[in-house]
């Protein structure tokens, strides 16, 4: 990044006579961008970094930022738009690396903090107020036919809020290098799945509020998500009815002066509902990309779904997935139970692929049991009240510097070595083990093992303990 400030917003920009505008990825900030207090929690997501060099911005100047991918026009002082364009740029490197494509043009912001310092000479959209204190954001894509190519030129309006717009900046790019964004949940859980993901951490981690509404809302399903459809139809039928009434107002035969913007009035207390439910539906629609991005099982199987999207080939969920439907319901059903900050999908995968043996068919069964995995296959098949002998040896870590454990664990029976029997996915309740000892299966169906811990700190555990299962 070169100086902060390039220059002064000294000039009008009149861009009028839309014809019909796309609107991508509504974002809903839930507050107006008028005298905005910053969302703290959120803030405590990013990275902090100092000013870029340049004049520092004070009072309610509109000044124009530039960095390698990006020109935002903001009221921001000049730290806060450095903090934004690093986390801008970040966001970016994560979208440009996962699905393969380079940002093809600079992508303009305009991020407002005070709607009130704003003259409608500075919001080129008539729109603008609407898009950004009514909504909380929005991407805008001009289309251009010249001959036979169509070029897409991509606008984001947003509220200062963070992470609002790093969302609508993955719509920005997607117009860009695919010309296409793909349907609702994959559009819009894959653009907060970059700005969560955007310091190349793989664990959960999202503001208190989200992921409070997240464990105590009513889960959605795989397919309640995959086949909602346009979970922003409502919305985006209110924000074009303004247009369209504005667009009559200007052109009507007693209109005279300049052209103005949609006046934030005119958004109404009655959209709140459609607010409501559209952001809910963003909240699943991040769980299931989540689930699938970082989980070995699907990860291979979800780019490729993507980039069908992206790239418009025939793709359809049910095509790339059909094979693995149950496994993938089983494995978000147990994401929404277990989540918390910290929780990797990655280390909670489920083994469905190793082959499993009865203790009839085998004198023993030897399983390698790793402290930093959820369950893991022992490899053993059992029959409901079947007694199994078991021996464990070796020693394993909780956390950083913590001391070795047998399969016995702590004095708080953490560390302990703990079994679980799935039956054609059906879960069992978890029941103790330990170093020595028989235990009688409580269903019939496939032993899984592993360290007892919570599901969120698993990441810092060390070390794996060798368990011996056969008739006693």
């Amino acid at each position: 990044m070169r100086n902060g400030i390039l220059s002064r917003r000294g000039t009008v920009r009149a861009q009028r006579g839309f014809a019909r505008l796309a609107l991508l990825g509504l974002v809903f900030s839930g507050e107006p961008a008028r005298a905005q207090t910053p969302d703290k929690s959120a803030e405590s997501l990013d990275v902090g970094v100092g000013p870029v060099g340049g004049a520092s911005v004070t009072g309610p100047a509109i000044a124009d930022y530039r960095s390698k991918h990006f020109l935002v026009h903001t009221d921001l002082a000049s730290a806060g738009a450095a903090a934004l364009l690093e986390r801008l740029e970040a966001t970016l490197a994560v979208v440009v690396q996962y699905w393969g494509r380079p940002c093809r043009a600079p992508i303009e912001c305009y991020v407002v903090k005070d709607l009130a310092v704003w003259p409608d000479s500075a919001l080129p959209h008539p729109l603008a107020r609407v898009l950004v204190g009514g909504i909380g954001g929005a991407t805008v894509v001009h289309s251009q036919r010249t001959g036979k190519r169509l070029t897409r030129r991509p606008e984001v309006y947003v509220c200062d809020r963070p992470g609002i717009a790093e969302h609508e900046s993955v719509h920005a790019y997607c117009t860009l290098a695919f010309g296409a964004c793909g349907p609702d949940w994959y559009r819009e859980g894959m653009a907060d799945m970059a700005y969560y993901r955007r310091r190349g951490e793989r664990d959960v981690r999202l503001p208190a509020e989200t992921l409070a509404s997240l464990k105590q809302g009513k889960p959605r399903t795989l397919h309640e998500i995959v086949n909602k459809g346009q979970f922003t139809g409502a919305l985006s039928k209110s924000v074009d009815s303004l247009l369209v009434k504005h667009e009559s107002l200007q052109s009507s035969p007693g209109h005279t002066g300049q052209p103005k913007n949609v006046p934030l009035e005119a958004w109404l207390p009655e959209h709140a509902a459609d607010v409501k439910t559209a952001r809910e539906s963003y909240l699943w629609s991040w769980a299931l990309c989540h689930m699938l991005c970082e989980n070995p099982n699907y990860a291979d199987r979800f780019r490729a779904l993507g980039q069908g999207y992206l790239t418009g080939r025939e793709a359809t969920f049910e095509q790339a997935f059909g094979p693995m439907e149950r496994e993938i319901c089983f494995e978000y059903d147990l994401f929404l139970k277990h989540v918390e900050q910290g929780y990797r999908v990655d280390l909670c995968v489920w083994d469905w692929n190793k082959p499993s043996v009865s203790a009839a068919e085998r004198a023993a069964v030897v399983a390698n049991i790793r402290a930093a995995r959820g369950y893991q296959a022992s490899g053993l098949k059992v029959r409901a009240g079947e007694e199994i002998a078991y021996a464990a040896t070796g020693n394993w870590t909780l956390g950083d510097g913590g001391e070795a454990l047998s399969a016995d664990g702590d004095r708080e029976r953490q560390g302990r070595l703990v079994g679980v029997v799935l039956d054609q996915y059906r879960l069992g309740e978890p029941f103790e083990l330990g170093s020595r000892g028989t235990f009688k299966a409580p269903g019939a169906g496939k032993l899984y093992l592993r360290c007892l811990d919570a599901w969120n700190s698993l990441a810092d555990n060390q070390g794996a303990i060798s368990v011996r299962l056969s008739r006693p």
